[in-house]
């Protein structure tokens, strides 16, 4: 990139210094990106304006909005819950332009052979991405436990009530997995409202006989028998095999052992999760030491290292939270204990 300068009516050539070309190169695919995203949220203006609302949330409201311009007095919904929707209808636009992040990013960094300049964009990347961006908008979403409870919520109970589980730990899992999003999609795959990874939805969909895991019903079927299945493994751990299960859910449950193999090591009480939980710090591989003495044959951990040891950790944490709001919000659909406690009559002298 070199610049002529006139210089006493003597043309002269300025290369700039190598610092400046980097710094142009760097910020270039960021001005793109800012260009692109305007180009997008213009685009979506037509689609926004006839985007219809698909919830029966905001069904049955008595007070009424009448358009004085309209030929017709048609029924509208509560002002309130109509700048509600409209805010709810933005909000899921720009999650959708955020879930397209990596094909923008693919576009103007990933992309080894995009060297174009501002001027020479190509018009079908954009019409691409804009297209992708429109389709993010129209996918199916609960959007919350509200209108999953009333989507799924006997779906949900059916399938809790054969494994004889508390379905309102599995409105938190879903909370926390996909935040009630049908189609979310992981970048290591994971998918659905559960967040199957691929080769277990592929297992799960042979043992149970579906035709697919990929359907919102088939996906909480596939994902609540998998958790049911994990809360087996730990029948007696009490109470606590529900967050042992949570655990393998989320990281496996080969690292559950690891981290119970550890809490045992240091004597302490490994089915009982405040324990073992304070074990998963020394599943990183910056333990090395920890895994000579626990394991002085192989050296490490049989299931491997985990450097990320503080998801599974806040991941429990976070769905029990959640699982203590839903019980105040929603029956449970397990029958209560009976007390074995019998009032005795006082006999009559």
């Amino acid at each position: 990139m070199n610049f002529r300068i006139p210089i006493n009516n003597n043309i002269h050539t300025y290369n700039p210094p190598k610092g400046i070309k980097r710094i142009f190169l760097l910020i270039l695919p960021f001005f793109l990106t800012l260009a692109l995203i305007f180009y997008s949220f213009k685009e979506s203006q037509l689609y926004s304006s006839t985007y219809k609302f698909k919830s029966d949330l905001y069904k049955g409201i008595n007070d009424e909005v009448v358009s004085p311009s309209a030929q017709k007095r048609e029924k509208v919904e509560n002002f309130d819950n109509f700048i509600s929707r409209r805010s709810f209808n933005g909000n899921m636009y720009v999650e959708g332009l955020l879930k397209d992040w990596n094909t923008l990013f693919d576009l103007f960094a990933s992309n080894a052979n995009f060297k174009q300049r501002a001027k020479n964009i190509n018009v079908k990347d954009l019409e691409r991405i804009s297209e992708k961006v429109g389709m993010v908008s129209r996918e199916f979403k609960l959007g919350n436990v509200d209108n999953l409870v009333n989507e799924l919520g006997d779906i949900i109970k059916r399938e809790c009530n054969y494994y004889k589980l508390d379905w309102r730990i599995v409105l938190a899992i879903v909370r926390q997995e996909s935040y009630f999003n049908a189609n979310a999609r992981s970048h290591a795959g994971a998918f659905g409202l559960m967040q199957l990874m691929p080769r277990t939805g592929e297992g799960l969909q042979n043992t149970l006989k579906l035709d697919e895991t990929q359907t919102p019903v088939n996906n909480l079927i596939a994902g609540i028998y998998y958790y049911a299945s994990l809360v087996s493994q730990f029948r007696e751990f009490g109470d606590d095999k529900y967050k042992f299960a949570l655990a393998a859910y989320n990281a496996g449950l080969g690292r559950v052992i690891d981290a119970m193999t550890i809490t045992a090591y240091f004597n302490k009480d490994y089915k009982l999760w405040e324990n073992v939980k304070e074990a998963y710090p020394f599943l990183s591989s910056k333990e090395d030491s920890i895994h000579a003495l626990v394991w002085p044959d192989t050296k490490h951990p049989p299931y491997g290292t985990l450097d990320n040891w503080k998801e599974p950790y806040n991941y429990v944490n976070s769905i029990d939270f959640y699982y203590e709001s839903y019980k105040k919000m929603f029956a449970s659909n397990l029958e209560e204990p009976k007390s074995t406690n019998k009032k005795t009559k006082k006999k009559k002298k």
